[in-house]
């Protein structure tokens, strides 16, 4: 029995370690195609926008942050994306298209399975000023905590969606089940 519950744990551990480098790789990429970098890669070049126009983009103060960050995420896992494939399995492909900041992964995560409480609105960006609302929490949806807070704000991911929210507003009294 203590042996099926360790090789239960490493293959769970190896998985996430898998999904956190897709993810990171995938978001440090990102910045860089909003930046209009011109991919040589095979990966990049079916990943991201084949409209490009530098090879040497210039990164904002919050996308170089991001990119510093991830990297170093990378290097502790010791990450090996297969650049010469065509697929990666990140789950945030696709719902970052709205997204004006892109959030930096953590290594730690929680989820509230089961939302109970009163829809919230995901938004693009932090706070409402220079935001727009993206995405909606609803009853029944699974939150993913995956993510740094920054500023009074938390990146959060259902499972169609991703933004922006306010700190605080899933709180685990509105969940069937947290995890984390």
């Amino acid at each position: 029995m203590r042996t099926l519950i360790l090789t239960a744990a490493l293959v769970c551990t190896a998985g996430t370690a898998s999904a956190l480098c897709e993810d990171a790789w995938y978001l440090r990429n990102m910045a860089f195609d909003r930046a209009g970098y011109c991919f040589g890669s095979t990966l990049g070049k079916s990943v991201f926008d084949v409209a490009c126009s530098t090879k040497s983009p210039t990164l904002d103060d919050w996308d170089q942050r991001m990119v510093s960050t991830h990297k170093q995420l990378e290097a502790s896992y010791n990450c090996k994306i297969n650049t010469k494939g065509r697929n990666l399995a990140s789950s945030l492909i696709g719902k970052l298209d709205d997204v004006d900041l892109l959030p930096t992964l953590s290594q730690f995560e929680s989820s509230c399975v089961g939302y109970t409480g009163a829809p919230v609105t995901m938004t693009s960006g932090i706070g409402m000023r220079d935001s727009y609302p993206i995405g909606t929490i609803k009853g029944g949806d699974r939150v993913n905590f995956r993510f740094e807070s920054w500023e009074g704000f938390e990146f959060v991911e259902t499972e169609t969606a991703a933004g922006w929210i306010p700190e605080g507003s899933i709180p685990p009294d509105t969940c069937t089940a947290f995890a984390g």
